[in-house]
């Protein structure tokens, strides 16, 4: 079974301001930025649970002409908040890695 973390090249998160938080997966082709949007699309409920935001806050793009899957998402807890616990981002996207494509 292929997974986000299979699929990818590369995938990072970071902020996006201290509200958003963007989650970035570089693919290797435009079938691979397709697979993965489509993940994104079909586990949008799941990684809305994940970050505590309601689905229809997700933005989910697909840049087939740089070969990018892209999540956009509000920040909670917000950046430099106190229950806030990765103060760039860095590590978010650990949760989607195991997403099937």
């Amino acid at each position: 079974m292929n997974t986000i973390e299979t699929t990818v090249k590369y995938i990072r998160s970071k902020n996006a301001g201290p509200f958003w938080l963007t989650i970035d997966a570089f693919c290797n082709n435009v079938e691979d930025t397709e697979k993965v949007v489509a993940a994104f699309e079909r586990e949008r409920t799941y990684i809305a649970d994940v970050f505590h935001v309601e689905p229809e806050d997700l933005q989910i793009f697909c840049l087939k002409h740089i070969q990018v899957a892209k999540i956009s998402l509000p920040r909670v807890p917000i950046e430099g908040s106190r229950d806030e616990r990765d103060m760039h981002g860095g590590q978010q996207y650990v949760a989607l890695l195991d997403i099937a494509c």
